[in-house]
């Protein structure tokens, strides 16, 4: 027989009342699958291997021995004081635990920053020209076309691997009337795309699948007005989850999409447009920002790179004419440091700091005594510990490997390219909106040459996603006709597009190697 120990769970309630829950656990059960079946702990951002450091959990009685991992996720006082991982601990006493669940840091849903640089006409000509088209028809016009053809209101939702956005929109103007933001509940499966499709070929796609729906819905109860169709998207990876597609294609070399086209589906009676895709690595999300920055018309002469770091690094790279598309796995560094739950934008601006002030090397290595026992930032001038920052050598390693990726790959798409003069560089996201540009060139994540042409456009995915559903939708007929061409030729590679496997390119990984060093 199983042997049998008590743990006693100590609650604190938002209104200052602690609580005690006392459960049974097996021997050589994880913490984390307990608080599971408590439904205390709803997700584990890592998929249970301890490289997130999100389920923590202090330790009253009974502390264990700490591993090897937990000690690279503590300082050395942390550990005394009892803090484990709960995903780590196989309790073999009974115990009295506190919850220490340290929460992730929720970006901004940013997507006014384009237009409003519009509409002061602080654009290039090659962005003023995409817009200039969006305006031709009159506001007139177009109040009247959708007063007819389209009431009220439309969704749209950015489908993150971290995180799911949604927009409540005015069809007419695009005037954003509501947000609805909540983390993807997927991540109890793994921080990245990989781990979701092993974990969907393992018999969890349908959980999956409906747990996003579920967000759905729950962000559809938040919107109050008439909603005539909802724009979602994604990832490759994301969507084919959503829609209930397989994915083990997408694993495994040649990395095959079952459906990269539009696809279109209902929900409560609703119509709901899932944005096309370039390639596995190249989604949905991508194809709708590439459409609202106006790059995939082929415009002009201009050399212009977009980027879109979240998870998954994904950039673009067009001179007007063709178009290089790539992404490379960034994992949750530019999205906050693995138990920091600090946004990825300060994560670099202390980067920088820490090379300025030589508590970093160029290798990424701390100084002593930080490399022993980490180092704790304080962003707040009272120094209140609630809102310190610890930084392990483990972060520093995750941001040093996605910054030396995505680097690696903007430099083999401009060589591809042709070496031309980069005019532009939209960095897309809250990410692109909050980064301090001269901190991420300080480090070599974007090169010197680009001081100065750096742009931030805001959740591209969500403002493409609600122009394709609107131009979809209802779009005045010449409108839609353009809109419909722009899908098929995308669907079947008619536009000058091309999408470049990295791990395939023979320079790649000489040059993520030397990019691993900061300050290049």
């Amino acid at each position: 027989m199983s042997e049998i120990m008590k743990i006693t769970i100590l609650i604190e309630k938002e209104n200052g009342i602690q609580q005690k829950a006392e459960v049974t656990q097996e021997l050589g059960a994880t913490l984390l699958s307990t608080l599971r079946k408590m439904n205390l702990i709803s997700e584990s951002f890592c998929g249970g291997i301890g490289k997130c450091g999100r389920c923590r959990v202090q330790f009253i009685e009974g502390a264990p021995i700490p591993t090897a991992v937990e000690r690279s996720q503590f300082s050395p006082d942390e550990l005394r004081e009892g803090y484990r991982l709960a995903c780590m601990v196989r309790p073999k006493n009974s115990c009295v635990i506190r919850l220490a669940w340290k929460e992730s840091y929720q970006m901004d849903i940013i997507t006014d920053v384009m237009k409003m640089s519009q509409e002061n006409d602080l654009i290039g000509q090659h962005e003023k020209t995409a817009y200039e088209d969006q305006k031709a028809v009159s506001h007139q016009e177009e109040a009247e076309h959708t007063k007819a053809c389209c009431p009220v209101c439309l969704v749209a939702v950015d489908l993150g691997t971290t995180t799911i956005a949604m927009q409540l929109r005015e069809l007419s103007s695009g005037r954003v009337i509501s947000s609805y933001c909540e983390t993807n509940p997927q991540r109890c499966y793994g921080a990245d795309v990989l781990s979701r499709i092993q974990a969907a070929g393992q018999g969890h796609a349908e959980e999956m699948k409906e747990s996003v729906w579920q967000v759905i819905r729950r962000g559809m109860k938040q919107f109050t007005r008439s909603i005539v169709c909802i724009s979602i998207a994604g990832n490759t990876t994301m969507e084919h989850l959503l829609m209930g597609l397989p994915t083990e294609s997408l694993g495994i070399s040649p990395f095959t999409p079952v459906e990269i086209g539009l696809q279109e589906t209902q929900f409560e009676g609703i119509p709901v447009y899932v944005m096309p895709g370039i390639s596995t690595f190249v989604g949905g999300d991508i194809v709708a920002g590439l459409y609202y920055t106006g790059l995939l018309k082929f415009a002009g002469n201009a050399s212009v790179l977009f980027l879109d770091l979240g998870t998954n690094g994904e950039m673009a790279l067009t001179d007007g004419k063709r178009m290089l598309v790539t992404a490379t796995a960034a994992g949750p560094a530019f999205e906050g440091g693995a138990g920091a739950a600090v946004p990825g934008s300060d994560m670099i601006a202390l980067m920088a700091s820490f090379l300025r002030d030589g508590i970093m090397d160029e290798t990424g290595l701390l100084a002593e005594p930080y490399f022993t026992e980490g180092i704790r930032v304080f962003p707040d001038k009272d120094s209140n510990p609630e809102k310190s920052i610890f930084v392990t050598q483990q972060d520093i390693r995750a941001l040093q490997m996605a910054k030396a990726a995505v680097r690696a790959g903007v430099e083999i798409l401009w060589k591809k390219m042709g070496c031309p003069v980069i005019e532009q560089v939209y960095l897309a996201g809250g990410f692109g909106y909050y980064l301090d540009v001269k901190a991420a060139i300080a480090i070599g994540l974007l090169p010197k040459e680009m001081c100065g042409n750096v742009k931030a456009v805001g959740n591209t995915s969500l403002a493409g996603a609600y122009q394709i559903g609107k131009d979809l939708y209802c779009g005045r007929t010449d409108k839609k006709r353009e809109m419909e061409s722009v899908l098929q030729k995308l669907c079947t590679r008619e536009l000058p597009i091309e999408s470049i496997n990295l791990a395939k390119q023979e320079h790649f990984e000489e040059r993520y190697l030397r990019n691993l060093n900061f300050g290049l």
